[in-house]
């Protein structure tokens, strides 16, 4: 067997590599495709569903998206610049409970087209 440097490139590292760049290259487009859709389609409304599903088998995850969803429709006609902020708070801690759960599911499904 020869020691050349040649003879001592991890060929099985590589291709796991890049089957892991492509895994996460497709976690990105799927999620980048979704930041960009209209949210009318049956694959958003489905995907969706599945979030608010896993989101509400959590009772202090439910809370607070209750919470924070009272707190936008109660601000819905803000016109102060206070009321405005807290309209704005509410839809980041919604965003930051939903993304999350999103991600996963996301890259839970595109690992499982890669049987990764």
């Amino acid at each position: 067997m020869s020691t050349s440097p040649a003879n001592m490139h991890d060929w099985q590292y590589e291709r796991e590599s890049a089957r892991d760049a492509e895994i996460k290259d497709a976690i990105s487009e799927r999620i980048q495709d979704l930041e960009m859709s209209s949210g009318h389609g049956d694959a958003e409304q489905k995907l969706m569903e599945r979030v608010l599903d896993q989101l509400f088998q959590s009772d202090i995850a439910t809370g607070t998206f209750r919470r924070y969803l009272f707190e936008i429709w109660k601000q819905r006609s803000a016109s102060t610049i206070q009321d405005k902020k807290k309209m704005a708070r509410a839809a980041q801690v919604i965003a930051n409970l939903l993304s999350p759960i999103l991600r996963d599911i996301v890259s839970s499904d595109v690992r499982k087209e890669f049987d990764a």
